[in-house]
């Protein structure tokens, strides 16, 4: 008996021990892996999700853990305990040593297919600023929701988290936003869907950029970075499949030209095109960066040593034509080296380095995997932590010529995307027209209104005028951020001065019915439809509530109910 007690107890101890060891590969690996082939990384979500596990947690604690890969079956995560410097205490453990060790009570905790348990109230909600002036904006791929955040160029604020929105199956692993040579799309490289996708610039998906065909990994796959040549040809980096450790070349249409560089590259990751040459990062070896003339022809290894780690995204200082080198690995941080390739310094304020750019007062903005980042260009401490979120990849500037604003409406039962009047007022009475803009929108998607006059770090009222629908303004006074708002009216009535509005199907929209635009709906716009009605009256008119081209009962009905409501405009 006393033998049958012991090996039970064994086999106990066993298996209790297995459930809570550490996994065999280690914290650097598994960020290395996650790096080198993004696949693992999403399979590693597939098997957390279908083991009810989650994909990533965030603690109030100071904690966050990313699931990057699969050991034995079971999701490995690496549990980052200092969000600048992530090689400070990071580890990689099993889910049930995590449970062992955080508190899931104060935690953001995200399963996956947008599946998220706030236990924080709201801790980690990102803060936007609406504050600032700057005429333009930095774009970050984030490769865990899967889309682009913009930052104010200027000061590194936080401006919007979905600029580009989640869109699947098109976004797999976002890389690299860059702005279109010509036009204000946003072209955005895939590392998983090995193509360039391009997104207008209200976030709608357009199709394929290069290959324009679509994906093709005889030409691409896992491709990185990118960087348009003067003749606006486009360089991808490629790291894997049939031109494995090649720059590849494709026209201003995204037909592809062929291999521009195909030597003394080990694992490419970004570009950098100079006015003499041309500059690639390598994520192996100690030659971290290579150098090419303008035709792709190999001349020497920009910078050959240890004095920083394998490297990711490369930036050129526009005043002194330094480079700064995105240093993944210890030694981790941001590289600086002068123009011809000597090392200055490590900024290592942060560590596990994707992203980079420079902002506007100074500062850099940088990013690893646990977030977005500004540092101090002189001595790289850190200044602050801008937004903790897993997985934010390369930065890139985008220029915007006028005032932009996303907006999103939508119509009580108007079912067509109609003419919109926008119009921006002071925020202070008598609230007078700034500028009025004429465009077309509804149905809850996003609209583009460019505006000429608007300056930005001033703040206004929206106010939106329809045929027939009650003329609504905004609820808050927002300022354009590097000439650009993004305002919803649908998510909430309080987005609606007065929460003058109406929830239709779970989306908050604007009454209809004041078929005369006096700014109430009462028995006049009753008379007026019944009388259109009467007569059989057909087309686009302000009567035809419901925009069918029908003047019926339907809409005397809603225009009714909306009386008897006192519905009508509600103003500052």
């Amino acid at each position: 008996m006393r033998k049958f007690f012991l090996i039970f107890s064994l086999i106990c101890f066993s298996l209790q021990s297995y459930a809570v060891a550490s996994p065999r590969i280690s914290f650097e690996d598994l960020l290395m892996q996650g790096e080198l082939n993004p696949q693992s990384v999403l399979s590693a979500r597939d098997k957390a999700i279908s083991q009810s596990k989650p994909v990533t947690v965030m603690t109030t604690d100071g904690i966050m853990i990313d699931v990057k890969f699969v050991e034995d079956g079971r999701p490995v995560y690496a549990v980052f305990t200092n969000f600048a410097d992530i090689y400070d205490g990071g580890y990689a453990a099993y889910y049930e040593e995590v449970v062992s060790k955080i508190n899931f009570a104060n935690a953001r905790i995200d399963y996956g297919n947008r599946n998220i348990v706030d236990n924080t109230n709201g801790y980690f909600t990102p803060v936007l600023s609406g504050r600032n002036a700057a005429s333009s904006f930095i774009m970050v791929t984030e490769s865990t929701s899967d889309r682009v955040s913009i930052f104010n160029a200027f000061n590194g604020d936080l401006i919007d988290t979905a600029f580009i929105p989640s869109t699947r199956p098109e976004l797999g692993t976002p890389k690299h936003a860059l702005k279109h040579f010509s036009s204000s799309n946003i072209l955005i490289c895939d590392q998983i869907r090995d193509v360039v996708q391009d997104f207008n610039l209200n976030g709608t998906y357009k199709g394929y950029y290069a290959p324009a065909s679509g994906p093709n990994t005889s030409i691409v796959d896992n491709m990185r970075g990118m960087q348009y040549r003067p003749n606006n040809n486009l360089l991808v980096t490629v790291g894997s499949g049939a031109n494995q450790n090649t720059v590849q070349e494709f026209d201003p249409t995204g037909n592809h030209i062929g291999t521009f560089i195909s030597t003394n590259l080990t694992s490419p990751f970004d570009v950098q095109i100079r006015t003499a040459d041309v500059l690639v990062s390598n994520f192996s070896t100690t030659n971290r960066i290579s150098r090419f003339d303008n035709s792709g022809v190999f001349l020497n290894y920009f910078y050959t040593g240890s004095d920083f780690g394998i490297t990711q995204q490369l930036y050129q200082v526009p005043a002194n034509g330094n480079v700064g080198a995105s240093a993944f690995q210890s030694p981790s941080g941001l590289a600086i080296l002068d123009s011809s390739g000597a090392f200055i310094k490590l900024l290592n304020g942060v560590t596990g380095n994707r992203g980079v750019q420079l902002l506007g007062n100074g500062n850099f903005l940088v990013t690893n995997s646990a977030g977005a980042h500004e540092i101090d260009s002189v001595t790289g401490s850190l200044v602050r932590t801008i937004i903790l979120s897993p997985n934010f990849q390369y930065a890139s500037k985008y220029e915007i010529a006028n005032p932009y604003l996303r907006l999103k409406i939508n119509l009580e039962v108007c079912a067509i995307s109609d003419t919109l009047n926008i119009e921006l007022r002071n925020s202070s009475s008598p609230y007078n027209v700034i500028e009025t803009q004429t465009v077309t929108g509804g149905l809850g998607a996003p609209v583009d209104v460019q505006f000429s006059t608007p300056i930005n770090g001033t703040p206004y009222y929206i106010r939106v005028t329809h045929r027939n629908s009650v003329s609504t303004w905004s609820g808050s006074t927002p300022s354009f951020n590097s000439n650009y708002i993004n305002y919803t009216f649908i998510s909430e009535n309080t987005q609606a001065f007065g929460n003058n509005m109406v929830n239709v199907g779970g989306i908050w929209s604007f009454y209809g019915g004041d078929a005369n635009q006096d700014g109430s709906v009462d028995v006049t716009d009753i008379s007026l439809i019944d009388n259109d009605s009467f007569n059989f009256a057909t087309g686009y008119l302000v009567t035809d509530i419901d925009c069918n081209d029908v003047i019926d009962l339907s809409d005397i009905a809603v225009t009714d109910n909306n009386a008897l409501n006192f519905v009508g405009e509600v103003t500052p």
